[in-house]
């Protein structure tokens, strides 16, 4: 038995020892495939492949005895030379269209009787606008509202009836008449002037907008000739063009307009000049 017992115990000792190769081979192996998955770049060209047309990869993890090298990519145009510079420009008229905001503002314990009063008034306040040379183009409602008003007192709320309002946008061509507009709707009811702007018409205002546009390009390529020509260098075209724009508008408000009716002085309206102003950046190349 213990003749038997010897090469029996030999035989599990090799095994364990294979075993321990294999395992330890296993894990070496593991290792290297786990850097060669994370090290690999399908996007970025190694040195290999650039050279010869042949595209080989390394883990850059493995170490130098398998052939690895690090490589990182960059791109070889030159960048373009620049010259930013802005420039702006301005034009200016006198204004060509008006718009003036009225209605009738009424109120009632009913809200029917003001809803009718309301309606009267504006009706008057129309028919009197068209009297004007007004067209039903020119008048357009802006705002319609019924709403309940109160009181707080020490009781609670103290209903005190309803309001009705009405407003309406009126827009003027003929700024000659924008007083005589007003004193009209003001004769037929209108108790609510809630303001006068003045503003250039979109044909006047595209016109000034392009005059701008060349006296900003003008500007810039003046100081753009002032650089180039103290610097030494060469404009050679344009990579990029910006611009903004601005148009100001004129405004007068008056809260609450009276009874025109009498022997009061014509409602004197004074307009005055627009200006468009448009600034422009650009991007030159040079050499």
């Amino acid at each position: 038995m213990g003749i038997l017992a010897a090469p029996a115990q030999h035989y599990v000792t090799n095994m364990n020892k294979s075993q321990q190769i294999y395992a330890v081979t296993a894990i070496c192996l593991s290792i290297v495939m786990a850097g060669a998955m994370i090290a690999y770049r399908p996007g970025a060209p190694s040195e290999v492949a650039t050279n010869t047309g042949v595209d080989f990869r390394f883990p850059s993890g493995v170490g130098t005895s398998l052939g690895t090298q690090s490589f990182t990519y960059q791109g070889t145009e030159p960048q373009a030379k620049t010259l930013s510079l802005s420039g702006s420009g301005s034009a200016s008229a006198t204004a060509n269209e008006a718009t003036v905001t009225l209605g009738a503002q009424t109120e009632d314990y009913s809200a029917s009787v003001a809803i009718g009063m309301n309606a009267d008034i504006m009706d008057a306040v129309i028919t009197a606008l068209k009297a004007e040379g007004l067209t039903d183009d020119d008048i357009q409602t802006v705002s319609y509202s019924v709403y309940p008003r109160y009181d707080w007192t020490e009781g609670g709320q103290l209903f005190r009836g309803y309001t009705v309002t009405n407003i309406v946008q009126v827009t003027i061509s003929d700024l000659d008449k924008v007083g005589a507009v007003i004193d009209a709707a003001a004769e037929a009811g209108a108790n609510r002037i809630d303001g006068v702007s003045f503003q250039l018409s979109d044909a006047m205002m595209n016109e000034l907008k392009l005059n701008a546009y060349v006296a900003a390009i003008e500007d810039a390529e003046a100081k753009a000739g002032v650089i180039t020509e103290t610097l030494g260098i060469t404009i050679t075209g344009v990579q990029s063009v910006s611009e903004s724009s601005y148009v100001p508008s004129r405004m007068y408000t008056d809260a609450v307009a009276e009874s025109a009716k009498g022997s009061y002085a014509p409602t004197p309206i004074l307009e005055g000049s627009l200006t468009v102003t448009v600034s422009v950046y650009i991007v030159y190349l040079i050499e």
